[in-house]
């Protein structure tokens, strides 16, 4: 079934699979048709495991829609880069943008060029800013409110995760890709209404329930979810205050990922399917 085709009512739920077992991504590709990527902002090493995996699943020849968590009025800078005749030109495209909390970290940039190189290899890959607007259309305020969502969860706060999951779903039925591969927060990946959080300039919090892009395209089609663990290192984030800077990360990955660089199931957890490791590491600087 290709990405787009449209949901019944029950969520697509992950097939059964045991906590730790292994399972190759050529198998997760083969068998969902959306895949997203939960990461820490600010490292070196998740982006490049994302602009791997991109490779790999292109590598089949499928048609892919790689959603990124970048605001839609980015896209014409983003299709300039994936265009743009050299690395050079690629880079002044997108020099302009700095979202400040990691996700226009010098990594992301190099996986904006990974992901170029791709596309000018021929891989039928198509990379779209997915996050929400400034002002939603009222297409796409339709498009929110349509969806069957449980009462907590506030669609207003929680507004960037819907649009995530709906631009990327969009993206993939104009085109009839094959596959999405979305590239976010892990708050953003994940597969079950969770609590968050929306701080203002004071680090003052507003608890609010929202439904993750995840979850949302799990509405639609088969949708597998893998946080992205380490090993412990430095990385480059912001605190709850806006402050921006390095910060030392205590390992994350479980005990049942035995090895890095290698895809296990979770065992029926309900907001990630699949837990990768990058192994130990380092930050990356810019914002």
């Amino acid at each position: 079934m290709a990405a787009g085709a449209q949901a019944e009512e029950a969520t697509f739920k992950p097939a059964a699979c045991e906590e730790g077992q292994a399972v190759a991504f050529e198998d997760l590709a083969a068998a969902y048709s959306a895949i997203l990527f939960g990461e820490y902002h600010g490292t070196t090493e998740m982006p490049e495991a994302f602009g791997n995996a991109v490779a790999q699943a292109a590598g089949n020849g499928r048609r892919i829609v790689v959603a990124l968590e970048y605001p839609p009025d980015w896209q014409d800078d983003l299709d300039s880069v994936m265009a743009a005749p050299d690395e050079v030109a690629a880079m002044d495209a997108f020099a302009m943008h700095h979202t400040g909390d990691g996700r226009t970290s010098d990594a992301m940039r190099n996986m904006l060029l990974q992901l170029r190189a791709l596309k000018l290899a021929g891989a039928d890959i198509h990379v779209i800013a997915a996050d929400k607007r400034r002002e939603r259309t009222v297409e796409e305020a339709e498009q929110a409110a349509a969806l069957d969502l449980p009462d907590m969860v506030d669609r207003t706060l929680g507004q960037r995760d819907i649009d995530l999951a709906l631009h990327s779903k969009a993206a993939c039925e104009a085109i009839g890709c094959d596959l999405i591969l979305l590239y976010a927060g892990n708050m953003h990946t994940r597969l079950s209404i969770t609590e968050s959080g929306w701080f203002d300039e004071a680090g003052n919090k507003t608890p609010f329930w929202t439904a993750p892009a995840g979850y949302v395209l799990a509405q639609f089609m088969p949708a597998a979810s893998v946080y992205l663990f380490h090993r412990g290192g430095y990385g480059m984030s912001q605190s709850t205050e806006g402050m921006y800077g390095m910060r030392k990360l205590t390992p994350s990955a479980p005990e049942f990922v035995a090895e890095d660089e290698v895809y296990y199931c979770t065992g029926g957890d309900p907001m990630f399917s699949h837990a990768l490791s990058v192994g130990k590491v380092t930050p990356s600087m810019g914002n």
